[in-house]
């Protein structure tokens, strides 16, 4: 059974999702208002309701699934939890928070990103802060993050094309590939998996590196241009246990 919903907000919007499972879209607009879009199995078990300028939606326990199209205002904080629900957001958001038992979770663009799930994969377009990533099991893919990465997998892919703040990742079994980090300390480790990452150039790297069945590739020295100019200091932490560890110089 369908049900609409539209509600109107005046200041920052939050929307808070409990689904027991289905599927969630979120598009972004320019208006004042959220339109609420549901498809479920149960309508009974579905509250839809607005505190202020809070939109929550619940799905009773006896609900099976339900499909929920979101329209909110550019930059609305979104919070999605439930067992197996999967997330596609479209357009710029603020924060988004997942947690979720298995789903994939897609977006294109949020400020902050927060997300925790036992299984599935991650797609993600820009953060343009901090992003948190814990999966089990699953992929995790990052175009770019403007603040610290923090991620933990247990077995899957980190990929990130950039990363502007610190990096601390591990995985058990799975492969990290950063295509450039700018912070200034970088921590990966791995069980069973590769490490790639680049580095730019113009810096001072504090090496630790380690693998105890692996090859490690490092580039060759570049000449200083002005020694009297002092580098930027990274720590770089780098360690598996049966893996090959790359540093690039990023172009």
């Amino acid at each position: 059974m369908r049900r609409d919903e539209r509600f109107t907000v005046d200041g920052h919007v939050q929307v808070e999702i409990e689904l027991t499972a289905g599927s969630v879209t979120i598009r972004t607009s320019e208006s004042g208002t959220v339109q609420v879009s549901a498809d479920t199995n149960g309508s009974a078990e579905l509250d839809i309701s607005q505190m202020g300028d809070t939109i929550a939606v619940r799905q009773g326990r006896r609900s099976r699934s339900a499909r929920v199209v979101l329209d909110v205002p550019v930059g609305t904080d979104v919070s999605v939890k439930g067992a197996s629900v999967g997330v596609s957001a479209r357009g710029a958001l603020g924060s988004l928070r997942t947690k979720t038992a298995s789903g994939d979770v897609d977006a294109e663009d949020v400020v902050r990103l927060d997300l925790s799930m036992s299984s599935g994969d991650a797609r993600i377009g820009v953060v343009r802060d901090e992003a948190s990533i814990t999966t089990a099991s699953g992929d995790a893919v990052v175009r770019s993050v403007g603040g610290r990465l923090q991620a933990t997998l247990a077995s899957g892919d980190l990929r990130a094309e950039s990363v502007a703040g610190d990096i601390e990742a591990g995985t058990a079994a799975g492969d990290v590939v950063i295509g450039r980090c700018d912070g200034s300390v970088v921590a990966i480790r791995t069980v069973s998996g590769d490490i790639h990452i680049g580095l730019p150039g113009g810096i001072r790297v504090d090496p630790e590196i380690s693998t105890m069945s692996g090859k490690v590739r490092l580039p060759d020295a570049a000449p200083v241009a002005d020694p009297s100019v002092e580098r930027r200091p990274v720590r770089l932490r780098l360690r598996t246990v049966s893996g090959d560890i790359r540093v690039d110089r990023a172009r």
